[in-house]
C-alpha cells in the first residue's frame, strides 16, 4: 500500500492506495505547523484501524505540501513509524508533463503538480484545463501535454472570510447552494452574491480560455468544487480524489529514485 499526503494551507487531505492506485481510504485534518508526526501518526492509526486498514502494509510514502514547514513533520514521521523516506513533491520529480518555452515556472505549487499529472495520465490525447478549489483556486491549461499557463484567484471561503472580516455587520455564512439568486435576508444574500458571482468568474475564465485552446476538457476537483460543478455546465468532470491519485501516479514515476 501507498500512503499519500497532500498538506494544504486549510487541510491535510491523506489517501491509502492499493499497489492497483484504488484509493482504499481517505481523509482530512486541519493543517496545523504545531503538530507533531506522533499526534499525526495517532490520526492516522485510528481512522484507518476503524475502517480496518492494516498500515503496517504501507511500503511506499508521497507528500506534497504547500507548508513548507510541514514537510519535516512527515519526513519524520515516514522515518520513524515505517522505517520509510518520504518522495517529496516538486520540479525535480519525473513529470509527465513539460512547461512552455520561456515559461518562469519557479515556485511552483505541488498541489498543482500532482493535479496536472493525474489529468494528463487519464486525459492523454486532450487539451486540458483544471480548475483545483481549495484555500485559493487554481487553474492550469495545457495544450498537446504542455502546460502554457494559468492562473490563481481568491479561494471561495477566503471571500467569505473577507466579506466577515472586513464589514462591521455582514455574518459570516456557510457555502451553499442558493435557493435563488434574489436573497431575501442577509445571509441569503451573500450566498447568492459569493455562489453566482463564483460560478460567473469560472464561467468568464473557461470562456477566455477556449479563445486560445481548442475543445479543452475541464476538470474541477477541490473540496468546494463539487458544489460549483453542478451549476457550471462547461466544467466535463469533477473528481474529488485527483490529487490523491496524482501522488500515487508521481511515486509510481519515482520510487526507484529514492532509497525507500
Amino acid at each position: 500500500m501507498i500512503l499519500a499526503i497532500d498538506v494544504g494551507n486549510t487541510h491535510i487531505v491523506t489517501g491509502i492506495l492499493d499497489n492497483c492506485g484504488e484509493v482504499l481510504l481517505s481523509f482530512r485534518v486541519a493543517s496545523n505547523e504545531k503538530m507533531t508526526e506522533d499526534e499525526y501518526f495517532s490520526y492516522l492509526r485510528n481512522i484507518s484501524k476503524f475502517n480496518l486498514i492494516d498500515i503496517k502494509a504501507i511500503e511506499g510514502i508521497i507528500v506534497a505540501s504547500v507548508v513548507p514547514s510541514l514537510i519535516n513533520i512527515f519526513n519524520f514521521l515516514g522515518k520513524k513509524y515505517f522505517d520509510i523516506e518520504p518522495i517529496i513533491v516538486d520540479l525535480d520529480l519525473n513529470l509527465p508533463f513539460k512547461f512552455d518555452d520561456g515559461m518562469n515556472y519557479s515556485g511552483f505549487g505541488a498541489d498543482r503538480i500532482i493535479d496536472i499529472v493525474q489529468a494528463v495520465t487519464e486525459y492523454k490525447e486532450k487539451n486540458l484545463v483544471i480548475f483545483d478549489l481549495g484555500t485559493a483556486t487554481t487553474y492550469e491549461v495545457l495544450k498537446e501535454g504542455v502546460y502554457i499557463g494559468g492562473g490563481i484567484l481568491p479561494g471561495i471561503e477566503m471571500s467569505i472570510n473577507a466579506l466577515f472580516g472586513n464589514t462591521a455587520k455582514l455574518p459570516k455564512v456557510k457555502f451553499s447552494t442558493p435557493e435563488s439568486i434574489l436573497g431575501r435576508n442577509t445571509n441569503e444574500q451573500i450566498q447568492a452574491g459569493i455562489f453566482y458571482g463564483y460560478a460567473g468568474q469560472i464561467k468568464h475564465i473557461i470562456k477566455k480560455i477556449k479563445e486560445i485552446v481548442d475543445a479543452p476538457f475541464i476538470i474541477a476537483t477541490g473540496g468546494l468544487g463539487k458544489i460549483l460543478s453542478a451549476e457550471i455546465e462547461e466544467i466535463d468532470v469533477y473528481d474529488s480524489e485527483l490529487s490523491i491519485k496524482g501522488l500515487y501516479t508521481l511515486y509510481q514515476k519515482n520510487k526507484n529514485r529514492v532509497g525507500n
